[in-house]
């Protein structure tokens, strides 16, 4: 486990967590030039909703909506989404229009009452927050009993892997380097914008504090497991 978290005060996470947004544009991400990018992106979302499985009446939330790139894919319910980077919170008004509500939030803090969602989306963001646990706290207290929530994390050490490999055949530049304005990717993302950097076993067990695990999905295949799909129970 590495958590660089204790490195940054918590007012001075607001002001870095733009920064990071401003130069890794999580909306560019999902249409980067890299067709390997962009199957992975598709793939993650296309497999949070055959795993949330929402219905007409679900009362649904994103945390760390992003640019509303995951929100706008819902077939259905009623829809919210939250961020905690004015910027992209701009980005997703613009993209969904009125089929979400949005606001402004801190996922460790959020302004909502007791037991009202159905259904939670956090996908790739735990990561990138102060505490993790904090912020799953406040999934577990908003969603209703028995309600689902779907958590998606990168596999750190098999993506620094990947990576490395990339590097010494001295592809990984020409791979994903900048192109129209997609900003180049770091080669370690902790050295970066991921607080912490959890093995799939530390996660599960930071979710069982709150949650069941009910379903396991690897991305974008059993064999090559980069992200890490999590469906959860809430616990009564």
């Amino acid at each position: 486990m590495k958590n660089l978290s204790n490195l940054m005060k918590p007012e001075e996470f607001k002001e870095w967590n733009e920064k990071m947004v401003k130069k890794y544009d999580p909306d560019a991400f999902h249409h980067h030039p890299n067709p390997f990018v962009r199957f992975i992106e598709a793939k993650r979302v296309r497999s949070i909703f055959k795993m949330i499985d929402i219905e007409k009446d679900d009362q649904v939330i994103e945390i760390g909506c992003g640019a509303g790139n995951i929100i706008e894919k819902a077939p259905s319910g009623k829809l919210f989404g939250t961020d905690i980077s004015p910027s992209i919170i701009s980005k997703a008004k613009h993209r969904l229009n009125q089929k979400a509500n949005l606001f402004l939030s801190d996922a460790q803090n959020l302004p909502c009452k007791d037991q009202v969602f159905t259904k939670v989306i956090c996908s790739e963001v735990l990561e990138h927050i102060l505490d993790p646990a904090a912020a799953l706290n406040e999934i577990a207290r908003i969603l209703k009993i028995q309600g689902i929530a779907i958590i998606s994390i990168p596999n750190e050490s098999l993506i620094n892997r990947m990576k490395s490999i990339l590097i010494r055949l001295g592809i990984f530049k020409w791979l994903f380097q900048k192109k129209g304005g997609y900003q180049e990717m770091p080669e370690r993302m902790e050295d970066e914008w991921h607080l912490h950097t959890l093995t799939l076993e530390e996660w599960l067990a930071l979710f069982g504090k709150n949650f069941k695990s009910t379903r396991l999905k690897k991305i974008p295949f059993p064999g090559l497991p980069l992200r890490y799909i999590v469906r959860l129970k809430k616990i009564e």
